[in-house]
């Protein structure tokens, strides 16, 4: 099984963002005017299948009414938030792993796709996005003549 990962020129190199991690769980992230991101980013899978770009993005515990999908320019977004549901404060964590907060991903595909023809369904903690490809997208075979 052929497994994918962001490629990081810093990977091996991550003493300081662990580092960074730690201080941010005992005193909390420090907020900068600049910091325009999103507070998580969710896991992301694509595929091409049978002509449709299959995107799979893992969204545990987010609530699909709190998921909005647009599309424009040919990229397709996903905006959201994980909502806490409980409340934190006075309690004691000796453990507190899950992230809760606003999340966008944008997904650029090629030109001609019919966007009234994209489907975004979730269950059980995952959006699965099917976008039709553009017959110029679909690969085609090329049968090889041997001489």
């Amino acid at each position: 099984m052929n497994t994918m990962l962001r490629w990081s020129p810093t990977r091996q190199f991550h003493f300081h963002q662990d580092a960074d991690n730690l201080f941010e769980r005992f005193v909390g992230r420090a907020t900068d005017e600049a910091d325009q991101g999103s507070s998580w980013l969710p896991a992301a899978e694509g595929w091409l299948e049978d002509g449709t770009y299959v995107i799979q993005l893992a969204l545990p515990g987010v609530d699909p009414k709190d998921v909005k999908v647009s599309w424009m320019d040919n990229v397709l977004t996903v905006k959201g938030e994980s909502r806490a549901d409980h409340d934190a404060t006075g309690k004691d964590y000796f453990v507190r792993e899950v992230v809760y907060g606003a999340f966008e991903r944008r997904f650029r595909l090629p030109e001609g796709v019919n966007a009234a023809e994209v489907e975004a369904k979730y269950a059980n903690g995952i959006l699965a996005l099917r976008v039709p490809a553009p017959r110029a997208a679909t690969p085609m075979m090329i049968e090889v003549n041997a001489a």
